[in-house]
């Protein structure tokens, strides 16, 4: 499964704060964890070799440790208003437990990327659970980045989504509107993200009574209408334009 969000970081913050990022990221860390304890254990940064990257911990107990922030201080030396990526894996090494989290910063004009890859046992089954499980975390990720999108889903839907130049809706899409049933009514679920009583937008879900399968034509199917609806009403936004 694949997460994949986009934001803007504020102007003030401080170039090369790598601290801040990892802090940031924690939470998000924690939250997965509570569906699947193999991501909520060690972190390391990615190295060229396996040893390597065991020897830079991301976290100590569960403060970004000094080693992470040395090594990427020492990456980007001299480079300080350039953009930066921070690259992260769970040590683990097969193929159903292995995850990846991949974060860019310091972008200047350009988007913010989050990516969270998680490998899995099978093509329907989900690490994170089942919808409301995941659409929690996809709510927390909205609220650490205020993300103007957040897709979740099989990384292979990518070459099935209706649009190359927008999200696809995968498993579920957060967008920041305040959607009703009547304006995406193949959605199987419409679910609001609130915060101190004001709705953030919604998670539009495509599957609920169980994992999204894009080996299930009927699954890709609905996801591909909610897209073709979103862009009708000028509610799927373009790459271009976030």
């Amino acid at each position: 499964m694949l997460l994949i969000s986009q934001h803007r970081d504020d102007s003030s913050l401080r170039p090369g704060d790598y601290d801040f990022h990892l802090r940031r990221l924690r939470p998000i860390i924690e939250s997965m964890s509570k569906s699947d304890a193999t991501l909520g254990g060690s972190w390391y940064l990615s190295a060229d070799s396996i040893d390597e990257a065991l020897q830079r911990p991301v976290y100590v107990n569960f403060e970004p440790s000094t080693v992470a922030i040395a090594q990427l201080t020492s990456e980007y030396n001299g480079q300080l208003n350039d953009p930066k990526s921070i690259f992260c894996w769970n040590g683990k090494q097969s193929a159903d437990e292995n995850a990846l989290i991949s974060l860019s910063f310091d972008t200047g004009a350009l988007s913010s990327f989050l990516e969270i890859s998680l490998g899995e046992k099978r093509l329907d089954n989900s690490r994170l659970g089942l919808y409301k499980a995941v659409a929690e975390i996809v709510s927390d990720v909205v609220f650490a980045y205020n993300a103007p999108y957040v897709t979740f889903g099989p990384r292979t839907y990518q070459v099935q989504q209706v649009f190359e130049d927008r999200p696809g809706v995968g498993w579920m899409l957060y967008l920041p509107h305040v959607l009703a049933p009547t304006e995406v009514p193949e959605a199987r679920a419409l679910i609001p993200v609130m915060r101190d009583g004001a709705q953030l937008g919604t998670i539009i879900v495509s599957v609920t009574d169980e994992v999204f399968d894009v080996n299930n034509r009927a699954h890709v199917k609905v996801a591909n209408d909610i897209e073709i609806r979103l862009a009708d009403q000028d509610l799927l936004p373009r790459f271009v334009d976030l």
